[in-house]
């Protein structure tokens, strides 16, 4: 009877941690997928895109200001076109394409999608 018992913990433990295993996994793959962010530019900077009214893509979060960091890595476009960071200017609307890193969003493209607002 013992035995049967201990061999069931042990199993039971063992599922336990095979779960625990796979959700972590998860979490970090979820954490790795990028997100794309649309706002209007406020400024830009050597290692910043600071915007406002930025729309998230989950929904329960409303428009805000944000701040996702750029580097040399960073691709910026004027729609299909290639473009330096020069082209960004205060005002011009953009889809930003980032990933999470730790806190903070780092950008992989920045699209521009509509001209200075009026």
């Amino acid at each position: 009877m013992t035995t049967r018992r201990v061999g069931i913990c042990i199993l039971a433990a063992l599922t336990l941690l095979v779960s625990a295993a796979v959700s972590a996994r998860a979490q970090q793959d979820n954490a790795a997928e990028s997100e794309c962010l649309k706002g209007t530019v406020a400024k830009v900077t050597d290692t910043s895109l600071f915007l406002k009214e930025t729309v998230f893509p989950d929904e329960t979060l409303g428009k805000r200001d944000s701040t996702v960091l750029i580097d040399k890595d960073t691709a910026y476009f004027d729609g299909t076109r290639k473009v330096n960071r020069a082209a960004l200017q205060p005002g011009n609307r953009v889809l930003v394409f980032c990933k999470m890193i730790g806190k903070d969003r780092k950008a992989k493209l920045v699209r521009i999608i509509g001209g200075k607002k009026l």
